[in-house]
């Protein structure tokens, strides 16, 4: 693993390190190439905010943030496996995925053998990566509570394949584990989201909504600065990285986020929330909508009716409050966490729960990973390119014979 100088970045600073291929060896997992129009590099990044302070510690510490940045490379350039994710994170990740929590089959060294199939940037230069100095928008993600970005890298870097700059946002103390550059971690804060009292939970909730917003624009603010945009992607013209014409989409919280942000942030047109019950600015206290456009994406039987978390109709109160172009799609035969990576990545590791029980604990469907990959890529792709490209497509204004399980509630 390469690491970088540290690189000064108004009001934090940015470190970059580069992520390393894995050998090959039999019991590597690979996970599928993405299957756009491109390959995909990927570059990784620790950003400290320190115009900010982190709420969710006792102690005062700057926002500490890991970036991921997924881009478009050239097929000239062959694919290898590169690590889902550190050692040590994976070591994490399996404990806690086979803890009588979720008791998934998956011992010591289980998510460490899993690899993307992306483009080695150490062997990238500024005309490898983008022809013509083509310019490649970029999007937003965040990932939802107690769960890492990492475990997202197989959406993002399929949406980056069909030509998209896609960066994916750990929030610290509200993902279950955030490894940094030095080798220190910050991990999920039960002792705040354990809360059973309902306006204490629901003030947290809100709390790290406002604090992700401000995740977002700082690493906005971030990628304005083109030097340190050109270390994280070989292939960005000499006129930097684009970050006024943006979208952003998100799981769960992250989907959230996606929708407080619109009326705050310009730089971003549009958002996706993907299965995401809507708390925090914008929802509850001091609704404001948005003209934006604005998608919703439920699991099977989340919809604008059945949304209560709190107990009231989170998707219904947002729903009368967009303004603008808006859709509400259900996909049957899945669970909360169909919108992340976890069915595809379970299914190559031959871990995929059948039992009931250990389903509903993973919050999963029956859906099979690579059609719950494909159905969440393709729905997120269109919805982006209306947003940032202006195309239309037949997949947003109903239902299609190709994707019999994706139903529209508006």
């Amino acid at each position: 693993m390469r690491l970088s100088n540290s690189l000064l970045v108004h009001p934090g600073l940015a470190i970059l390190f580069a992520t390393s291929s894995l050998a090959h060896s039999p019991s590597q997992v690979l996970l599928p190439k993405p299957t756009g129009k491109y390959h995909v590099g990927l570059s990784i990044a620790e950003l400290i905010d320190s115009s900010r302070t982190q709420p969710f510690l006792q102690d005062i510490e700057p926002i500490k943030l890991m970036i991921s940045v997924f881009y478009p490379v050239s097929h000239e350039h062959h694919t290898s496996p590169v690590p889902y994710m550190p050692p040590e994170t994976a070591l994490i990740e399996d404990n806690y995925l086979s803890s009588d929590i979720y008791g998934l089959a998956s011992p010591n060294g289980t998510f460490e053998k899993v690899a993307l199939q992306l483009v080695d940037g150490e062997h990238l230069t500024s005309k490898d990566s983008c022809e013509e100095e083509q310019e490649y928008p970029l999007i937003i993600f965040m990932p939802g509570e107690g769960t890492t970005r990492l475990f997202y890298s197989q959406i993002a870097s399929t949406i980056a394949s069909k030509g998209y700059t896609v960066v994916t946002i750990d929030a610290p103390y509200d993902v279950d584990v955030v490894q940094y550059t030095d080798g220190s971690f910050a991990f999920f804060n039960f002792t705040l989201w354990n809360s059973t009292d309902q306006e204490t939970a629901l003030a947290i909730a809100n709390l790290a909504v406002e604090t992700r917003m401000g995740d977002v624009s700082f690493v906005l603010d971030s990628l304005s600065n083109k030097t340190f945009a050109q270390s994280l992607i070989p292939n960005l013209p000499s006129s930097g990285l684009n970050t006024t014409h943006t979208a952003m989409f998100g799981h769960s919280l992250g989907g959230v986020t996606a929708y407080s942000i619109l009326e705050v942030e310009d730089r971003i047109l549009g958002g996706l929330n993907m299965d995401g019950s809507l708390v925090g600015p914008g929802v509850f206290g001091s609704p404001n909508g948005t003209s934006k456009p604005f998608m919703l994406m439920g699991h099977a039987g989340h919809n604008l009716t059945s949304d209560d978390p709190f107990p009231v109709s989170s998707w219904a109160i947002a729903w009368s409050e967009l303004t603008g172009w808006k859709r509400d799609i259900e996909v049957a035969d899945t669970g909360h966490y169909d919108f992340s990576d976890y069915p595809i990545v379970f299914e190559k590791l031959g871990i995929t729960p059948t039992n009931q029980t250990i389903l509903d604990k993973v919050l999963i469907g029956s859906m099979k990973g690579e059609r719950a990959l494909e159905t969440v890529t393709t729905y997120v792709g269109a919805f982006l390119d209306f947003v940032i490209r202006g195309k239309s497509s037949d997949l947003l204004d109903g239902p299609v014979k190709e994707f019999p399980e994706v139903t529209f509630n508006y």
